[in-house]
């Protein structure tokens, strides 16, 4: 009797599941066009696509974004150079920098990352899988630091409460993030498919997943992409650069301080979504639906002005990668 792989069933069981979300997304989003839908992206009943919920004005600005983006920058290349035996020339430290901005995962599941372009191929895989565990841990710590500095920042200078962050979640948050993540990643699924035939994949996690594909370092990687990348990149693009863009946007009257801000002009989530696609450059052809993921993500957050729904999207979205990529390197596909 044969042995059963267990890598080989999760492999096709993520995919099974990836697919029929595929599925039920593309029919979900036909029902609603077609005006049969009663439950709108939020799992809401509602004649609104997404749910608009009341929400204070922001007490954050585009400034504390780049305040943010500096920090991941400084500490990151400090962190890159302190672990390097000789001082970097001019040609390696803006790399450093480069290494720390990139993002993680992200990408839709269903892709097979190819080869580093900027690895030596003769290189011995262990050296090479030293230096990708060496940027992963960079990036863990500049993005962990960066976090929790620009909260305290926050805190001290505007007041800003983690609830006033929208950080503290709630049943209808996570509720919301689930139904909305069936909606969102029926068109970006589809989309991926479609640029994945031209531009191959390429990733510093996914290749770390190539040359380690052990127990400890898939739980490792798990926890810096699929659970602290997410609350970083959404608190940095969505929540500090969005939100501060969409002040200049839709300012409320000095007349009515107190009223309930309503955002609505789209230009911020578009120059958001410009900006975070173009973050993931290097990856191939990643940029281009996770500029659509990012506008769904914006409308979403715009509407509710809750960060953890669209956390909720973008963990499952990097866990599914991640997890999908562990079980097919593994299994040997």
């Amino acid at each position: 009797m044969p042995r059963v792989n267990p890598f080989e069933i999760g492999f096709f069981a993520i995919s099974l599941t990836v697919l029929t979300l595929l599925v039920a997304g593309s029919v979900l989003w036909i029902r609603w066009f077609l005006g049969q839908g009663k439950r709108n992206l939020c799992g809401d009943v509602s004649s609104e696509l997404i749910t608009r919920l009341p929400q204070p004005r922001p007490r954050w600005t585009v400034f504390d974004f780049v305040l943010m983006f500096g920090l991941l920058i400084l500490v990151g290349a400090l962190l890159q150079q302190s672990q390097q035996p000789d001082q970097p020339g001019p040609d390696e430290a803006p790399q450093a920098a480069a290494d720390v901005v990139d993002q993680a995962v992200d990408a839709p599941p269903g892709e097979d990352p190819g080869e580093d372009p900027g690895e030596d191929p003769g290189e011995d895989p262990g050296v090479r899988a030293a230096k990708l565990v060496k940027q992963v841990q960079i990036h863990f710590i500049a993005n962990l630091s960066a976090f929790v500095f620009t909260l305290v920042f926050l805190r001290l200078t505007q007041g800003a409460s983690l609830a006033h962050l929208t950080l503290i979640p709630n049943r209808q948050d996570v509720r919301r993030g689930l139904f909305a993540t069936v909606w969102i990643l029926a068109p970006v699924l589809l989309l991926n498919l479609l640029v994945s035939q031209l531009v191959q994949y390429e990733h510093t996690v996914t290749n770390l997943l190539a040359e380690e594909s052990g127990t400890r370092t898939f739980l490792a990687l798990f926890l810096s992409a699929a659970c602290l990348t997410p609350i970083v990149e959404e608190f940095q693009f969505r929540l500090l650069l969005q939100g501060g863009l969409q002040q200049v946007a839709d300012p409320l009257p000095d007349s009515d301080p107190l009223s309930s801000w309503k955002p609505a002009t789209a230009w911020p989530i578009y120059v958001t979504s410009l900006l975070f696609a173009a973050m993931h450059l290097g990856q191939g052809a990643a940029p281009i639906p996770l500029f659509f993921l990012s506008v769904g993500l914006g409308f979403l957050y715009q509407r509710t002005g809750r960060l953890v729904p669209v956390i909720v999207v973008h963990m499952l979205l990097n866990a599914a990668t991640l997890c999908m990529e562990f079980c097919r390197v593994n299994v040997g596909l």
